[in-house]
């Protein structure tokens, strides 16, 4: 209970405070320097679950300062600041990435967050994660929404349409092992079978 009285007083204590830094092509090196952790969500305009995350990400801020963990918490807007998404590689939002003053970003992959295992994390417990990839020395450019588009639509384009090339070349192979097995002959096959019957009686 008092856990959950702490919780909520610190997200009613953010919400007043908003601090945490708003990360852009502009400021980015300015900020991500290599002296310090950066806990950084990747958020876009209009959805829901980035919306409903907030006033959490904002507590972050304040927990990790009070604590004086060292760690910098920041946003990116990726409706206006969509290259460095692209940088790393960013496709659902909100994504939570750590980057390591060693210059490795982690991704914060638990599907539950709350305050606790957000700052679990940002302190020390990304290390215990395998996977991680080097942080890029240069961000790419941004680019227009509706290359975006074409891109997020590609993806799923090209499964469908490997999907439905499978599925093709399956009933075709399937069609001809049913057409040998009972028997019937096509009529190239027929045709070939009747020039071979003349030969023989020739």
């Amino acid at each position: 209970m008092i856990a959950g009285l702490l919780q909520y007083l610190l997200l009613a204590h953010a919400m007043v405070v908003g601090s945490v830094q708003l990360l852009t092509r502009d400021n980015w090196h300015e900020h991500i320097t290599g002296r310090h952790d950066w806990f950084i969500m990747f958020s876009q305009q209009g959805c829901p679950h980035c919306k409903r995350l907030e006033p959490m990400w904002e507590a972050m801020e304040t927990r990790l300062g009070a604590a004086g963990e060292g760690v910098r918490v920041g946003r990116v807007n990726v409706s206006t600041d969509n290259g460095i998404a692209l940088t790393f590689d960013v496709e659902r939002f909100p994504t939570l990435l750590l980057l390591s003053a060693d210059g490795r970003a982690y991704e914060f992959q638990e599907r539950r967050r709350s305050l606790p295992l957000l700052s679990a994390f940002a302190t020390g417990g990304y290390r215990n994660q395998l996977s991680s990839l080097a942080v890029p020395t240069t961000l790419r450019p941004n680019e227009p929404q509706w290359w975006l588009l074409l891109r997020s639509l590609w993806k799923p384009l090209k499964q469908t349409v490997v999907v439905a090339f499978s599925i093709a070349a399956c009933l075709a192979g399937g069609i001809k092992l049913l057409i040998h097995a009972c028997g019937i002959r096509v009529p190239e096959e027929a045709a070939e079978g009747e020039a071979t019957n003349k030969k023989k009686a020739g």
